[in-house]
């Protein structure tokens, strides 16, 4: 009997998924279980729904999700913490987007720039009763580079948690797989609470940490930091101590304004 597939989540990972299963699994064994907020509209992602609509995949609802025998549930950024023991079938993943133990939970595209992290992954693992806190069944890892933003950090979490299920999807199916737990080592989680993106950046810092302030909260479809009224996009370090005042401008043009920070000058990039 041909094992019925239930994708779970939005954006462009969800539908990256749905769209590659259509080409390698029974259309009719596949379900597509959209997140509530989804409109069926594209925006700077495309829509789950709209995907699953356009390839005549059925919608479903997470209560019908939970009685579908012989089942596979995949979540790829689904927004609700789901019950495993209302499962029918033990077979619930996750692709999480982040290197775990490490980040589990919320902001993973903000919080390893926040806390000058070098690099991050993606994580394909089981899904238990906790949050992020399954066994592990593959890992990519990747370097977060100095001119990454949020949103350049979100974009590769894309590709790579794609990637790891294109690697991964066959032996999911067939149950040839294996699975460690996660270290207890290192590990963290933060909650919807972990960031307040509504502050204003602290510049009374230094330059590094002035960069990954404002790196960490440069995700221009949802906010960018901000510089005496100036929306800023991204920063740069420059080589030049700083000589003035914590903050006092050294130079401001259309295109950059550069600041004093406690070490190094700074050069802010203005969104046009």
């Amino acid at each position: 009997m041909t094992v019925t597939i239930i994708v779970a989540g939005k954006n462009d990972i969800a539908c990256n998924v749905l769209k590659y299963l259509t080409y390698i699994h029974d259309k009719n064994k596949i379900l597509a279980l959209p997140n509530e907020n989804d409109t069926g509209i594209d925006n700077w992602q495309h829509s789950f729904k709209k995907t699953a609509l356009e390839n005549n995949i059925k919608i479903i609802k997470l209560n019908e999700a939970y009685t579908i025998e012989n089942s596979i549930f995949l979540s790829c950024e689904f927004d609700k913490i789901i019950k495993p023991h209302l499962f029918t079938t033990n077979k619930l993943y996750n692709i999480h987007f982040s290197k775990l133990p490490q980040y589990k939970g919320m902001y993973t595209s903000c919080l390893p720039i926040l806390f000058n992290e070098k690099e991050t992954g993606v994580t394909l693992h089981e899904i238990d009763k906790g949050i992020d806190t399954g066994d592990i069944i593959d890992q990519i890892t990747f370097p977060i580079v100095s001119s990454d933003v949020a949103l350049d950090l979100y974009n590769k979490y894309t590709t790579y948690g794609f990637a790891i299920f294109v690697e991964n999807i066959n032996n999911l199916i067939s149950g040839n797989y294996t699975s460690y737990k996660q270290p207890i080592e290192n590990s963290s989680y933060y909650s919807i609470k972990s960031v307040d993106f509504t502050k204003d950046i602290n510049y009374r810092k230094t330059a590094c940490q002035i960069k990954n302030q404002i790196h960490a909260h440069s995700f221009i479809h949802y906010q960018l930091p901000r510089f005496n009224n100036h929306k800023i996009i991204r920063a740069e370090i420059l080589n030049n101590k700083s000589t003035g005042k914590v903050g006092e401008i050294v130079e401001e043009n259309k295109k950059y304004i550069i600041i004093n920070s406690i070490d190094y000058d700074i050069k802010l990039y203005v969104h046009e």
